[in-house]
């Protein structure tokens, strides 16, 4: 008897979570990447071949796109609404505790036919860099968009 078939992911189907706040199902996730930037060195003495030596690391912003809805939409932009505070700035007083604590985690969680988890990617001291509301027009009958980035220190 063959081994059970694993369940693969679908592309469209996947969830968004930030410290345990759902953000809901998205459409669209663009920049879960990571680049190695290297360095090729010779060995002094060796120069058959050069040796590689890992320089940085990149991780580009990650950009969500979904149908803005009546549920996750406004817990979405009341999120916004406090990230965006004075109070959450750099430089501010409550920003001193933020260093100490980190940043916020977020989860993009890959989902099954079924809904179910097949993977996910935890992204380290999350903060939103934008959010681009729906472009509206009485002109077009299509689905009213909406778009948030987020910027984070890798998921490796």
């Amino acid at each position: 008897m063959p081994p059970p078939q694993p369940a693969h992911g679908l592309a469209m189907r996947f969830h968004v979570q930030i410290d345990g706040l759902s953000l809901g199902n998205w459409s669209s996730c663009k920049g879960l990447d990571v680049k190695a930037k290297i360095e090729r060195v010779y060995d002094p003495g060796d120069y058959s071949h050069r040796k590689i030596l890992f320089a940085d690391i990149d991780y580009p912003t990650v950009k969500l796109e979904r149908a803005v809805d009546g549920a996750s939409t406004p817990v979405l932009r009341k999120w916004l609404t406090e990230q965006f505070s004075p109070w959450r700035q750099p430089g501010t007083i409550p920003d001193l505790l933020e260093m100490v604590l980190g940043g916020q985690t977020a989860t993009i969680t890959l989902l099954d036919s079924q809904w179910a988890e097949v993977c996910s990617w935890t992204l380290r001291n999350v903060y939103p860099s934008g959010w681009a509301g729906p472009t509206l027009s009485a002109k077009e009958s299509k689905v009213a968009i909406e778009r948030l980035e987020l910027e984070h220190e890798g998921f490796l």
